[in-house]
Formats: C-alpha cells, sequence, structure tokens
C-alpha cells in the first residue's frame, strides 16, 4: 500500500510547516495541487518553504493553479516537479496533469447560460454566492432566478476576474493529451489538476449551486483509461464521479486541510482521506 501526502491551495500559509515536513517524510511521496502563493504575488517565504517539503519527501510531483505569476511558474519547474502538460511513472503509477484554469470568461457565460435555460429551482439563495451571482448578471427575485441581458460589452467587462494563469478550453485538452502520452504504458494512470473536473446538473454542495470545473477535463477523463482525478480550487471537499473515474478534491491548506491517498497498486484501490492539521 502506498500513502501519499496531498498539499493543495497554500496561499502562503505556513503555519503548519512542522507537520507538513514531518508528513513529507512518513509518506511514499507528495501530491502539489497549486495556489502556491496569494493571488498575483511572489512570496520568497513559500519558495523556500516549498523546496523544504520538496527535500522532505522521497518524491514531489505538482501542478501550477490559477494564482501564479510566471515566476511561480519557472519555480515549479526549476524544482523539478512540474506536470503541467508532462508526465511521470512512478512504481508504475503514471501521474499527469494540467495547471491554471479554463477561461474565465467562457465559464461565467456558462454559467449565465445554465442559470437561463435549465431548472434551478432547487438551488436556493445563498448569502455566499449571492454577490458571485450579481456580478455576474444573475439576481433572485420573486422566488426565482433571473439572467438579464447583456451586451458583449457587458460580457467584456468580466476580464477583471481572470487569473494570471488560464487556458483555452481546446487547449486544456491538448495539454492533457500530452502529458497523458508520457504516462500511458503505466498500469495506474493519475490526473492531476488544479481545476476540477467539470460534473453537469444542480450541486447543492457548491455555493453557486453549479460547478465552475473544466469540461475539457471532463471529456477528457470520459474518453481516456484515467483510474483516478485530483484536483484542488474549490477550497472544499468534494468528490464525484465521471463514468467509473472517482473524482476528488482536496480542500485547501489556508483551511487548515491536508489529505492523504493511499493507492493499492495490485487491487487498484484508491482512498483519499480529508485530515485536519
Amino acid at each position: 500500500m502506498m500513502e501519499l501526502l496531498i498539499l493543495t491551495d497554500i496561499h502562503d500559509t505556513w503555519v503548519h510547516l512542522k507537520k507538513m515536513l514531518q508528513l513529507a517524510e512518513e509518506k511514499d511521496g507528495v501530491i502539489f495541487l497549486g495556489d502556491l502563493m496569494t493571488f498575483r504575488k511572489f512570496t520568497p517565504k513559500s519558495i523556500t518553504n516549498l523546496t523544504e517539503v520538496k527535500e522532505a519527501s522521497k518524491w514531489m510531483v505538482g501542478i501550477p493553479g490559477n494564482g501564479p505569476v510566471p515566476r511561480v511558474r519557472e519555480f515549479l519547474n526549476s524544482l523539478g516537479i512540474n506536470l503541467h502538460g508532462k508526465g511521470r511513472i512512478i512504481d508504475d503509477i503514471g501521474f499527469f496533469g494540467v495547471g491554471g484554469v479554463q477561461n474565465t470568461i467562457q465559464t461565467i457565460s456558462g454559467i449565465r447560460e445554465f442559470f437561463k435555460t435549465q431548472d434551478t429551482s432547487s438551488i436556493p439563495p445563498n448569502e455566499q454566492a449571492m454577490p458571485t451571482w450579481n456580478a455576474f448578471g444573475i439576481s433572485y427575485e420573486d422566488g426565482r432566478f433571473v439572467v438579464e441581458d447583456w451586451t458583449e460589452t457587458d460580457i467584456a467587462k468580466m476580464d477583471v476576474y481572470t487569473s494570471p494563469f488560464e487556458n483555452s478550453e481546446e487547449r486544456i485538452h491538448e495539454i492533457l493529451v500530452t502529458a497523458y502520452a508520457q504516462i500511458e504504458p503505466a498500469s495506474l494512470k493519475i490526473a492531476l489538476s488544479h481545476v476540477p473536473p467539470f460534473e453537469p446538473g444542480v450541486i447543492p454542495a457548491f455555493p453557486i449551486g453549479v460547478s465552475t470545473g473544466s469540461k475539457s477535463i471532463a471529456r477528457f477523463i470520459e474518453e481516456n483509461e484515467v483510474d483516478y482525478s485530483l484536483s484542488g480550487h474549490f477550497h472544499q471537499h468534494y468528490s464525484f464521479y465521471l463514468r467509473t473515474t472517482e473524482c476528488v478534491i482536496v480542500p485547501a491548506v489556508l483551511n487548515g486541510y491536508y489529505a492523504i491517498l493511499s493507492v493499492d497498486p495490485d487491487s487498484k484501490k484508491f482512498d483519499t482521506r480529508i485530515c485536519k492539521f
């Protein structure tokens, strides 16, 4: 049985560094799912601390999140852990990845279309989510959601929500194809992505009521032999299936969480335990 430490969405939060180093040393490897630093920031302390985690581990793989500036992505490359568009086989387990998020304006347009065309009566108005709905031109009136008519100019204004590291859905699929080709001989294949795969339908577990995951990642998993999927970005724990592949979203270190992935290569069984520091 292999046990791997999973860290994601650290966002410059190092109050748990001592425990991270202990776990990195004890476990068989470390997986990092992105967002090392505060959005659009470059923090030398996080460079030093993640390097320590890597040096404490037997091996480490990771991907960039959606918030890093180019210097952070270069650091992940120099550390030798970056699997964005790459694959690595360790003990016959193939890890392959894509970092960042999909195009933000496309995502917002998709959310607006969902609320226009789907039955969202089962989604209650969520106080936490209402500012986001309102910003996207979605309001809640007389017991139902109403989507404002927007012009192309209105849509273009949403570029204030774009991330430093994002790709079109088409490009995300191309990145996964390239990465997957490098681990295809492996007996087990694990997809690593910062943004989760898209799950269709109403999802009450999410504050906004719908998935803002990547449709290209979901399509790739459904079309290829992928045994397990790990992602972060949403800062909460959630899991679902695409065909027979379990997709696990790991909550944020920022909020005091890490995860342990247990892998039995012989039975091809996986289990992700969510833990508090």
